[in-house]
């Protein structure tokens, strides 16, 4: 039997164009894309904001419980109450985006893309905005406090480190919105329907 007589088969069978199957498993692939992006920026909202809950709540235990902090330490307390502020009221606003999209292949996939460009912004925030201004209020802190100067060694290798890290997760967020934004222009050049 050649390939011929088995898609007239199937086709009489399922009264279905083989394209269907296609679609399906497409829409599948896009809402598990989907979800993904919405775990990882779940994930890490929460990484924000508890980073700036217990990072404000350890030094104003060191600042004004012990009072050993100095202008840069208490400025620093204001600055991760500041980014508790803004990982909350990012994901407040971020769950109600989710609302305005049409459950088709195409709304699922501009909702991934959408999850997608929220994360590579948030991102880059991170990796341009915060970290370097934290590393330098917490570096000038340490400097001016009484501490042992390999504090400060260690601080600046532990910022490397996380800088380093910040880069390559900015870079996957990047990546995966490229993914998106190619399906979402192969779709509109051929649609399915």
């Amino acid at each position: 039997m050649q390939f011929n007589d088995l898609q007239k088969i199937w086709d009489s069978q399922n009264n279905k164009p083989m394209y269907v199957i296609r679609e399906e498993a497409l829409h599948q692939k896009i809402l598990a894309k989907g979800r993904k992006a919405g775990r990882t920026a779940n994930l890490t909202e929460w990484i924000l904001i508890s980073t700036g809950l217990i990072a404000s709540g350890i030094l104003v235990y060191f600042d004004f419980m012990k009072d050993e902090g100095n202008v840069f330490s208490y400025i620093s307390v204001v600055l991760f109450s500041l980014i508790t502020v803004y990982g909350m009221i990012n994901r407040f606003l971020r769950k109600n985006k989710t609302e305005n999209f049409e459950r088709s292949i195409l709304g699922d996939l501009e909702h991934a893309l959408s999850i997608s460009e929220y994360q590579v912004s948030l991102s880059k925030g991170m990796l341009y905005g915060f970290w370097p201004a934290v590393f330098l209020i917490s570096l000038l802190s340490l400097i001016m406090s009484d501490k042992p100067i390999w504090y400060s060694i260690i601080f600046g290798l532990l910022f490397i480190g996380v800088s380093f890290l910040s880069r390559w997760e900015h870079k996957c967020y990047v990546r995966r919105k490229n993914e998106l934004a190619t399906l979402k222009k192969k779709l509109a050049e051929d649609p399915l329907n």
